[in-house]
């Protein structure tokens, strides 16, 4: 019995153009999670820092607004008067030599474990820019005492810290730094601005202005 036998199958074409089709559209699914994984991994370094510096942000406007200062007996500032009695109730300077960017007197104690303490606090923010840290000394404030303490205790805040920047208004405009014992009052508001950057040196920065409570 004779006939034509027919055997069925792709050709090299066929198999190069299915090849080229699946191929695309692993490409496209590969992309698109390569995409979505890395937008992700974005998202979730911006949140850890902004995270890390709204909590920052959030303890020194609490403490800002809790300023204490007697100012009841401080006169207007007199360029003669030079009186080593004057408690520096407040300063602030983010050049500051000693790296110890911001020191006042505060009523707002942070760490202080589970219950609320209460009194006086003497806190001093350090900006050590080469470890990029932020650090924050807080000790008991004895109304009265003149010197500084020279052995504190320092706590990490915050890490990556590229630039901590300060301006103070005195009720008119802002200015870079502020000596209580020169102005014999404290600021009206105190901006702090917080530039961090992530594992991936992706930078990011967030900024608070915190009014005092104290009428100068």
């Amino acid at each position: 019995m004779n006939g034509n036998c027919v055997k069925a199958g792709f050709t090299l074409v066929e198999l190069l153009v299915a090849f080229a089709i699946i191929l695309a559209i692993v490409t496209m699914v590969y992309g698109s999670y390569f995409a979505i994984s890395e937008s992700a991994q974005v998202y979730k370094s911006r949140l850890a820092v902004y995270e890390q510096v709204r909590k920052v942000l959030d303890g020194m406007s609490q403490q800002v607004r809790c300023l204490y200062a007697d100012t009841s007996g401080s006169p207007v500032h007199n360029p003669s008067d030079e009186s080593k009695d004057v408690i520096r109730y407040f300063e602030g300077n983010t050049d500051a030599m000693s790296s110890e960017i911001l020191h006042f007197v505060t009523t707002h104690g942070i760490f202080c474990g589970q219950q609320e303490a209460k009194g006086l606090f003497d806190v001093i923010y350090k900006f050590d820019k080469r470890a990029g840290t932020l650090y924050l000394s807080q000790t008991s404030f004895v109304n009265g005492a003149t010197k500084r303490i020279e052995k504190r205790n320092w706590r990490p805040l915050a890490e990556n810290v590229r630039e901590v920047e300060l301006a103070f208004f005195d009720g008119k405009e802002w200015v870079p730094e502020w000596d209580f014992k020169q102005k014999r009052k404290v600021p009206r508001a105190v901006k702090v601005s917080i530039t961090c950057e992530d594992e991936n040196q992706r930078q990011y920065s967030y900024s608070t202005i915190a009014e005092t409570n104290i009428n100068n």
